[in-house]
């Protein structure tokens, strides 16, 4: 089983292959979350930051190839039909 950090990254390639723009504005996201994480005060607030900026840029990155694939697959069928 791929760790976060492994599963985030095969995630974040196909997005690069199938919408570089996208991948550029999620670094931006990610880029934020981990500056959060950076000035906390305590070392459980970091880890804390940082799993949430993880957790965020996952999930942003399976929004976003979700709605690549809808879009895909709404167009296969608008042509089949």
């Amino acid at each position: 089983m791929l760790s976060a950090n492994g599963r985030i990254e095969r995630k974040y390639r196909l997005l690069e292959q199938l919408d570089p723009k996208h991948a550029a504005e999620l670094d931006g996201t990610f880029t934020n979350h981990l500056s959060a994480a950076i000035q906390a005060i305590s070392a459980s607030e970091r880890q804390q930051a940082l799993d949430n900026a993880i957790e965020a840029c996952e999930s942003a990155l399976d929004g976003v190839l979700y709605e690549i694939l809808d879009k895909h697959f709404a167009e296969e069928d608008s042509g089949v039909a």
